[in-house]
């Protein structure tokens, strides 16, 4: 009788959550991802007149307070990424592969609950219920965090290319070549080796909003922005305003260069001492117990001595 119960309850869970991701699936609005709505997203941020009016008539400075309170609200709100700027800093980029993060986000926490529920059940009925509801917590995270790695690791190969990609960019622009056919000729030479890494897959893209009807520029600077990656943001910004205004730019880009390496060096020496620190714990650990053993075998020498 307790079993049925156990699967009765797990039953009706399972279909109220599955009903609840279906119909978010469904009516949940869905912010598009058009390079040009993306633009204009940072907009709106300024004053207005109405609130310059209420400024100057208000001497206790509390419309000021909520306003500043908004206005840093708002920038909080904007700095959150949303789920497809997260897809673009993971690298998912074609449908298909949206469509299989989407499944899998309906798919783990379906047997992650069951899971869960059968490996508590044995404990109890209250056991069962409590393992229930905790794979199914598991199961919505389980997804979110696999995206999470994959942005860590994409950051850290954008780090380890980007060098490499502005030296290229440097030699072709010191061969007389201005940045757009520059851009081109490092994208093409990756098609032809079939050798594309994270940073002129990048380009690439830049180069189909250029082709959508959007300026280098712009396009430059969109890219960089939505790969959430900081020096490569500055990298792009570096080069839309050299595609804007002209100029030599050779040795700028070398320093660029340097300046990234320096830092992914710095990173990886971090990561070392890190690694230093977290390897003193286990260290301990293995020096007591040789230390325990010693003195084990010493005592049990002394008293088998006495005796």
């Amino acid at each position: 009788m307790e079993a049925r119960v156990v699967i009765g309850v797990g039953a009706l869970l399972l279909a109220l959550l599955s009903g609840g991701v279906f119909l978010y699936f469904l009516f949940a609005p869905r912010r598009s991802a058009n390079l040009r709505n993306l633009m204009g997203a940072g907009a709106g941020l300024g004053t207005p007149s109405e609130e310059r009016a209420r400024l100057r008539n208000d001497p206790t400075g509390k419309e000021f307070e909520r306003l500043k309170a908004e206005t840093k609200r708002k920038a909080e709100k904007k700095l959150k990424p949303t789920l497809d700027e997260r897809f673009f800093h993971a690298g998912i980029f074609s449908d298909k592969d949206k469509r299989e993060f989407h499944r899998m986000r309906l798919i783990v926490p379906l047997v992650a609950g069951p899971v869960g529920a059968f490996l508590f059940g044995q404990l109890g009925f209250n056991f069962a219920v409590i393992g229930l509801v905790m794979g199914i917590l598991v199961g919505l995270q389980i997804p979110f965090s696999i995206l999470d790695r994959k942005i860590k690791w994409r950051g850290e190969e954008i780090m380890f290319y980007l060098p490499l990609v502005v030296e290229q960019i440097s030699i072709g622009v010191s061969s007389s070549l201005d940045i757009g056919p520059c851009l081109q000729r490092v994208v093409a030479m990756a098609d032809e080796r079939d050798s594309h890494n994270v940073v002129t897959e990048l380009l690439r893209h830049a180069q189909y909003y250029v082709k959508s009807g959007v300026s280098l520029e712009d396009a430059l600077l969109e890219t960089g922005r939505l790969s959430g990656h900081t020096e490569l943001k500055h990298a792009f910004m570096s080069l839309s305003q050299v595609a804007k205004h002209g100029g030599e730019i050779t040795r700028q880009l070398q320093e660029l260069a340097d300046a990234v390496s320096a830092q992914r060096e710095a990173r990886i020496e971090a990561k070392i001492k890190k690694l230093e620190l977290e390897a003193t714990g286990p260290v301990a650990m293995v020096f007591l117990g040789f230390l325990v053993i010693m003195l084990v075998g010493f005592g049990l020498q002394v008293v088998g001595a006495f005796n």
